[in-house]
């Protein structure tokens, strides 16, 4: 039972806001907090989102602060929702304040590249949340997908070594013992500064649950004025697009810039990723408003349809095509085999179905790109083979967060069915040493649930 909720703090994480209940509740240890909190013990703490709560600490929270505005006021959801069409975006605000879900099935969550692993914080921000509330915390624009500064103090933010992942462990680690004092580094690139203002106006502008214009479609006005479109509408100069905006963010030092891939997929409507979006828009001159609160009219969304009428006719260009997507695909297919891609880290097989699916290709394209077809092959692998890999994961993992746990609990997270252990046992020692694969035979045979 929740006694106490302290007050939420403006642009505070809901992942903070937890934080410093436990820190303020007097709770012995983190597994306590996490028993009042949420549901199950393997449960885990989720950095961008709300987690999955019990009903108990559920309906406390919602007296005190509606889910709703906890999802839109302090969650990552106006990062990930924001352009993914209307009925999905209802439905993952619902979700995500009152639903056990795996966020990848609501929005697209691409995995992190480097200056994105850890939460990030702002020294001046640090020094004055201290002098006006007392205590720092982690707050949601700094964690914003490429953001480099404050746009506050127009300094940089820096890294602590609390991880963004949400799979990372049990821990609630406060942002005022996680944020040690640093130095203030002022940024003095005016470019930087507009851009990183830019991602900032989009992501803190209200989000339109009444109107549902595609993003396609806006970006395809976007681009009417300018040279990437021929003035008949029906031509898109995709690729010089792509060759001038990835010079435009190198210049910044962006560190994910968007791809030809990605720019393709986004202008088909098969893509709604928020920095990949706000890249293209701000490098085409559009104001945040444009992006928001679009004022489209029918006509001009029907004639951004309309030019698509040629895609399915025109030649493809396979050894493109095959280049382009191959650091892609192997950028996602990584992550799927080594878990960084799922909110709980948990690493899966790497199927052809899969990654149609995730990566939007149409039949049997990947017979036609060899070097697509190599990145598959290496990760290729049986069910068996995926099934220990899993079971080692989750022993691991189990073990890092310091608790006794058993066989079952193994089972219970890395998703791997009592049946099909005998049949993993011979793979076990391809994936870790000697002394964790007798652990966990030890755990099987101490449960006695196989025999």
């Amino acid at each position: 039972m929740i006694a106490y909720m302290p007050t939420i703090y403006p642009d505070e994480l809901v992942y903070s806001w937890f934080c410093r209940y436990y820190v303020h509740s007097g709770c012995f240890s983190h597994k306590m907090a996490l028993q009042e909190l949420y549901c199950k013990k393997s449960d885990y703490l989720s950095k961008e989102f709300i987690g999955n709560l019990n009903k108990e600490a559920m309906e406390q929270i919602d007296k005190i602060y509606s889910l709703d505005r906890l999802v839109l006021d302090h969650t990552m959801y106006p990062q990930y929702a924001r352009f993914i069409p209307l009925t999905e975006k209802k439905e993952a605000l619902y979700r995500l304040g009152r639903d056990s879900c795996d966020v990848h099935h609501l929005f697209p969550v691409l995995p992190r590249n480097d200056g994105e692993r850890y939460l990030r914080f702002c020294p001046a921000c640090v020094k004055e949340d201290r002098e006006t509330y007392g205590e720092a915390y982690w707050h949601r624009k700094h964690q914003i997908r490429n953001m480099r500064i404050c746009t506050k103090h127009k300094c940089r933010l820096m890294e602590s070594n609390v991880p963004a992942k949400s799979a990372q462990g049990f821990t609630f680690c406060s942002a005022e013992n996680y944020t040690h004092d640093r130095e203030v580094v002022s940024e003095n690139d005016a470019s930087v500064i507009q851009y990183m203002e830019y991602l900032v106006s989009v992501f803190e502008s209200m989000i339109d649950f009444d109107s549902d214009i595609p993003i396609s479609s806006i970006l395809y006005d976007g681009m009417s004025r300018t040279k990437y479109l021929k003035p008949s509408g029906r031509s898109r100069y995709t690729k010089m697009l792509a060759e001038d905006i990835s010079g435009f963010y190198e210049n910044m030092g962006v560190c994910n810039i968007v791809s030809v891939y990605q720019i393709q997929r986004i202008l088909l409507g098969s893509l709604s990723e928020f920095s990949a979006i706000c890249q293209i828009a701000f490098f085409l001159g559009m104001k945040p408003k444009e992006l928001t609160a679009s004022s489209l009219t029918a006509e001009k969304i029907k004639q951004e349809r309309d030019s698509h009428y040629m895609r399915n006719t025109a030649p493809v260009d396979w050894e493109m095509l095959d280049q382009e997507t191959a650091p892609v695909l192997e950028k996602f297919v990584r992550a799927v085999y080594d878990g960084t891609v799922n909110e709980n880290g948990r690493p899966e097989r790497v199927s052809e179905k899969l990654v149609y699916r995730e990566m939007n290709l149409l039949g049997h394209q990947l017979e036609n790109m060899p070097r697509c077809k190599d990145i598959m092959e290496r990760y290729a692998e049986s069910y068996p083979e995926s099934w220990a890999r899993k079971i080692i994961w989750a022993y691991q993992k189990l073990k890092e967060n310091g608790e006794p746990f058993c066989w079952t609990d193994i089972r219970k997270i890395s998703g791997v069915k009592k049946k099909h252990f005998q049949v993993v046992i011979p793979y076990l020692a391809e994936y870790a040493d000697a002394g964790i694969v007798d652990q966990i035979m030890k755990l099987i045979y101490d449960n006695k649930e196989i025999i």
